[in-house]
């Protein structure tokens, strides 16, 4: 038990110095406007899933797709739905279950998709969302990263998914919204 405990207070360590330099780095104006966006979990029985959201926490059905589509079965859930096109996503492929982060601004979004390509971390989709422009990556664990821009057009239901070169100019991206 002393072992264990040992082992905790070095974690803990390690995140009492990650949490000092997070303090240092917030001082010098670096840190990130993120925040959790939104969830994707992996949904062994979707309609099960639905149920469970809707009864439990009232989440209302605002998007979804059909096992025929490129991402297969998916259901969207919002509990604000005239706000957030979603705050779950469930997808019958586990390949697609994520995480999304939301930053407040086209150049945030830029200014990280170019943090993620300067490490070297491989980018596996860019997409235009039409309600969001985001693009995606694995963490070092292998747990898909989603990072999105929400634009504020909610007038198509998910999954909406267009490719997307974030690299085109800001008036050609902004187009993009309205088209």
């Amino acid at each position: 038990m002393a072992q264990t405990l040992n082992a905790s207070h070095t974690t803990l360590n390690g995140v009492e110095e990650l949490l000092a330099k997070e303090a240092s780095t917030e001082k010098q104006g670096v840190r990130q406007d993120t925040g959790i966006g939104h969830i994707g979990l992996r949904a062994t029985n979707l309609a099960a899933s639905v149920e469970f959201y809707k009864d439990v926490f009232g989440m209302e059905i605002a998007g979804g797709s059909a096992p025929d589509h490129p991402l297969g079965a998916t259901a969207f859930l919002s509990s604000r739905p005239d706000v957030q096109s979603h705050e779950i996503a469930l997808f019958a492929n586990p390949v697609f279950a994520h995480i999304a982060f939301k930053v407040s601004s086209l150049a945030k979004l830029q200014s990280l998709h170019a943090r993620v390509v300067e490490k070297k971390i491989p980018i596996k989709f860019v997409f235009n969302h039409h309600e969001s422009f985001a693009f995606y990556f694995d963490d070092p664990d292998g747990n898909m990263i989603e990072v999105y821009w929400p634009t504020g057009n909610l007038s198509r239901r998910q999954p909406y998914v267009e490719p997307l070169d974030l690299s085109q100019p800001d008036e050609v991206l902004l187009e993009k919204i309205t088209a």
